[in-house]
């Protein structure tokens, strides 16, 4: 499975990561991104199964990023500090969860035997 991971900080990339690889041994990083444009233009051209948003990002949310790459055949998992996340929600697929921080291995673990991959 290919993962884009995309947050604007350095240690939400890095727990994310370490994180993801203590839960599932299929997965791939193929990409990290602490610019959300530059993750705009480059996640087409990847292809992955996975891409990880973080909700709170300055310039560009991960609302935002998620209604402009929605189209893509990806699952979506929002991550966020929001105390009512779905409150700023517009449209959902289901192919998108949310999972609020701070997250454990267990929560990530949970949270992805959910998705179809």
């Amino acid at each position: 499975m290919r993962v884009v991971i995309v947050d604007d900080e350095w240690y939400g990339l890095d727990i994310t990561y370490r994180l993801l690889t203590q839960v599932r041994i299929d997965l791939e990083v193929v990409a990290f991104f602490q610019n959300p444009a530059e993750a705009l233009e480059k996640i087409p051209l990847l292809s992955p199964d996975l891409i990880i948003l973080d909700i709170e990002m300055p310039y560009i949310s991960g609302f935002e990023m998620y209604e402009q790459l929605k189209g893509m055949k990806s699952n979506f998992l929002l991550v966020t500090a929001l105390s009512d996340p779905y409150g700023k929600a517009t449209h959902w697929n289901s192919n998108v969860k949310i999972l609020k921080k701070p997250f454990c291995k267990t929560d990530m673990s949970t949270l992805l035997n959910t998705m179809i991959f």
